[in-house]
């Protein structure tokens, strides 16, 4: 499809694309990095920058922890956009409407989008695109801390956070206390286990997370594994 168009010349790409492939979200990293190659090699552009558009909260929130196939593609999208440089990721986890996988919000999403492409298309390094992005989770003194990547952390001070879950050597996942500490996010629980992971916002439309930056962009649901 992108054939007769190979001649052009094209400041950027914007991909918001993923409602189709949740019920295999596993594969989903793989075919979007195979694919923003493929544009790239035929383009001859290995730096076109490439937005990717983040699923937005859709359908029934739950009340406990759950597997879902809609926070594994979001976590794909994440995924790709920190592994190839000229991609960056819009968060529309804010945006969206339990009952319309078409949100009406268009402007908030177009204005996240232009951010996103003021910075690494016109090289405005002014712009702050980017809501809150996890880096590190390490377990430290009994306590699990969460760092985000310098420029986008300047958080939002918040106690008792909802939408952090943690699981230990493969049991289930539950819910665990959580409040920002400057530029961190500190979880509280009984941490036993040799195998941590936590997850954030993992739900199909999870609707009570508030973690945001200074600059009112809201942090990526994601998965991390515990250090």
């Amino acid at each position: 499809m992108i054939n007769p168009i190979l001649n052009l010349k094209f400041k950027g790409a914007m991909w918001y694309q993923g409602e189709s492939n949740t019920g295999q979200s596993n594969e989903y990293e793989a075919l979007l990095l195979s694919m923003i190659g493929d544009w790239r090699e035929r383009f001859n552009d290995r730096e076109i920058p490439f937005v990717v558009v983040q699923l937005p909260n859709f359908m029934q929130h739950h009340k406990n922890p759950v597997e879902s196939g809609w926070a594994g593609l979001r976590e794909a999208q994440r995924q790709v956009t920190m592994k190839l440089p000229m991609t960056a990721l819009t968060v529309a986890i804010d945006l969206g409407e339990w009952n319309d996988i078409h949100p009406l919000n268009k402007k908030d999403l177009a204005f996240r989008i232009a951010q996103q492409m003021e910075k690494m298309a016109y090289k405005n390094s002014k712009v702050i695109s980017d809501g809150p992005i996890c880096e590190k989770a390490v377990l430290k003194d009994g306590k699990i801390e969460i760092s985000f990547k310098e420029g986008t952390d300047k958080l939002i001070q918040e106690k008792n956070m909802k939408g952090f879950a943690v699981q230990a050597d493969r049991t289930p996942y539950r819910w665990v206390k959580a409040s920002t500490v400057g530029n961190k996010v500190i979880l509280e629980g009984e941490f036993k286990g040799k195998v941590l992971k936590v997850r954030y916002g993992w739900d199909d439309n999870p609707t009570d997370i508030s973690l945001k930056n200074e600059a009112g962009l809201p942090a990526s649901p994601f998965q991390i594994d515990v250090q």
